[in-house]
């Protein structure tokens, strides 16, 4: 046997399904394309599910359960975008001559494991409870002082509270996981199929590929809102009188990433199976190939090294209508990334709803705006056969539009009155006002009830008001009312009756609710802001490919995205995070010396969201408008009209899914 008879029996070993020497013949029915689809279909589908839908719906429980504040939330899709950014460059680069399918499965893995760390402090932080673990503890008025807070501190800094915080960078790491193993996913997913596959279908499997991640997102935010509607530590019942609309109640988050994460690693199991070359591999290389040479003479094989890598580098950032469109972009998605994260706590916030409302209703605008927005702009540009010009142009254009709709974010339900806290008490003899994050919550009616040990457990009086807790209402008896899971409260020495008030009681458990007229308006400007702000990316993209050599294309979409992950995504959660802990009015003490805020401002969180939202994107705007002006000047044209033009800077970048998510884009618009 010869040298070449050797090789082509290696090659054809190496491209049966199986694992390590195990090949049998049933498990060759899963060699196929159609197979490798539909598994990196269902990654991306349970991955988008994971990332973008239960990550954003479960934010308020987390914070909660954990005593967290929102700056400190915010840190989590942080360190998950420098997890992403480091190992996208780093394994991308090394898997361009290895088995990419083998890093393929193992992001899948890595992305599953983080997902089930991330569920982990739910079982190693004991029990909750939104009341007090001590058995003999009320939050009636009592005549006496209660040595309440020493017990509860020693019984919950034995069992949890103290404890709980440190998970914070449990947390962390599940991130830091999921962000690299989620990574490997686009940067070398979309690689592996591309070159398993015939060139003409590639498009049509990679647009099946990015259809799934705006579908799995929505699914996810659909199913943790059903999730959230179990009790924490479900299957346990949740304590009498807490009820779903109760501000205490905490949903079974961690069961959302359980689903994700088992789903993700008996995912990576056929995954590992598939050779590092499915069959026609070769054919469909030597198409490829052919295709490449009727259309360019570049050598996408050159490049690797850091010196031509620093000369691509120091061309891109020199190329001004390249960097104004980056720079526009950066401005995007500060604002993507930031909001999109918590979205579901401005809707808590400013609207009263709780995450499992704002779940599905978010999926919708999702789903609708931001996949509709992106057809939109690609029907737009291939219908007006828009060049670099007119993409930067429309970019411009649309930044106009979408910062005018940031004013939907002013929209919001007025504060109701919270005793203490944004109002008097009605039957307070002393007539001062609560400053906004200055709560006074002693008073005259509620002096003799020895509150200061009392938990938070919000109470609506037939006066309209809420009460910090029975207590502070002066209620000294309440009553279960079953039919209602709630209870009922008498002999509230605050709360003020009217003389034809016929109630039998004084108040209920829970917050006072009141009905919004501004709902739906907000609904209507946040979907237009989401289709212009999605329509203006993908003209930005298109201006971006127009804007530079097309040996440079993928190198400076690479950049690109390296961009937007460390100078967007990092801090923009981060950013927003602080605005809404800016917001808060009502904080309390935790035992281990930690906050969790209970109610925000809502004109204040709609006031620093639109400032946000309006100056960075009036940043962008600028930026695309200059982008426009510079491609119009400089003639950035003449790469449109001479493709087949010869470059002095080759350079092929290390991230190879841009490639390919390149020929998707231009096959699409």
């Amino acid at each position: 046997m010869n040298m070449t008879e050797i090789k082509t029996t290696q090659d054809s070993v190496k491209s049966y399904y199986g694992f390590g020497h195990f090949h049998p013949k049933w498990l060759q029915c899963l060699n196929h394309r159609w197979a490798l689809i539909t598994v990196v279909c269902l990654q991306v589908f349970i991955a988008g599910m994971l990332v973008n839908g239960f990550d954003t719906v479960t934010v308020s429980s987390v914070e909660k359960r954990f005593h967290l504040k929102s700056t400190e939330i915010g840190a989590f899709p942080a360190c998950e975008e420098v997890s992403a950014a480091i190992t996208g460059f780093l394994a991308s680069y090394y898997a361009g001559q290895r088995h990419k399918g083998k890093f393929l499965a193992t992001g899948a893995a890595a992305t599953g494991i983080g997902a089930i760390i991330y569920a982990l402090p739910h079982f190693f932080a004991g029990q909750y409870h939104p009341a007090s673990p001590i058995t003999n503890y009320t939050d009636l008025c009592m005549a006496k002082p209660s040595s309440f807070a020493a017990e509860i501190c020693q019984e919950e800094g034995s069992r949890s509270n103290t404890f709980v915080r440190n998970f914070f960078f449990v947390f962390i790491l599940g991130q830091i996981i999921i962000g690299a193993g989620n990574n490997l996913l686009w940067n070398i997913g979309c690689a592996y199929v591309d070159e398993n596959v015939h060139p003409t279908s590639s498009a049509m499997y990679l647009a099946a590929m990015l259809t799934l991640s705006t579908v799995g997102p929505s699914v996810g935010l659909q199913l943790a809102s059903r999730v959230l509607r179990m009790y924490v530590d479900s299957p346990a019942s949740a304590p009498e009188g807490l009820t779903i609309l109760d501000p205490r109640w905490i949903g079974a988050w961690w069961i959302c990433f359980l689903i994700a994460g088992v789903g993700l690693l008996i995912i990576s199991i056929p995954l590992y199976g598939f050779p590092r070359h499915l069959p026609n591999y070769e054919k469909y290389k030597k198409m490829r190939q052919e295709k490449a040479n009727e259309t360019s003479k570049i050598d996408y094989e050159y490049g690797y090294t850091i010196k031509d890598m620093l000369k691509a580098s120091k061309e891109l950032v020199t190329n001004k209508p390249y960097m104004l469109l980056v720079g526009g972009l950066v401005s995007q998605y500060v604002t993507v990334s930031g909001l999109g994260y918590f979205l579901i706590k401005i809707f808590e916030a400013q609207f009263r709803m709780p995450a499992y409302q704002a779940g599905p209703i978010l999926s919708y605008i999702a789903l609708g705006g931001g996949a509709g927005g992106m057809l939109m702009g690609g029907v737009v540009m291939k219908l007006f056969k828009m060049n670099g010009v007119k993409a930067a142009q429309l970019a411009f254009f649309l930044g106009i539009v979408d910062t005018i709709a940031a004013a939907t974010f002013l929209a919001g339900c007025p504060n109701l009155p919270f005793a203490g806290v944004n109002s008097p008490y009605s039957a307070n003899l002393i007539t001062d006002t609560p400053k906004l994050g200055e709560p006074i919550l002693a008073a005259t009616c509620n002096s003799g009830c020895m509150c200061d040990d009392v938990k938070y457990n919000p109470i609506c009086g037939v006066d309209g008001t809420t009460y910090f807790s029975p207590c502070h209402a002066g209620c000294s008896s309440s009553i279960y009312v079953p039919q209602y899971y709630t209870y009922a409260y008498l002999n509230c020495s605050c709360i003020k009756k009217e003389n034809n008030l016929t109630s039998a009681f004084d108040a209920r458990g829970g917050l006072c609710s009141a009905s919004c007229s501004l709902l739906t308006p907000f609904y209507v400007g946040l979907t237009i802001y989401v289709l212009a702000s999605s329509a203006k990316i993908v003209s930005a993209m298109e201006a971006i490919l127009r804007s530079v050599p097309e040996s440079q294309r993928s190198y400076a979409m690479g950049l690109n995205w390296a961009f937007l992950r460390l100078a967007a995504s990092m801090p923009g959660p981060i950013i927003v995070g602080i605005f809404i802990d800016q917001s808060c009015i009502l904080w309390t003490k935790n035992c281990d010396s930690s906050s969790t805020c209970w109610v925000y401002d809502s004109k204040t969180i709609s006031y620093y969201i639109t400032i946000l939202i309006a100056i960075v994107k009036t940043l962008g705007t600028i930026c695309f408008f200059f982008s426009w002006w510079h491609h119009k000047s400089h003639q950035i044209t003449e790469i449109e009209n001479n493709p087949n033009q010869q470059i002095s800077i080759k350079c092929s970048p290390p991230i190879h899914n841009d490639k390919v998510l390149l020929k998707l884009y231009e096959s699409t618009v």
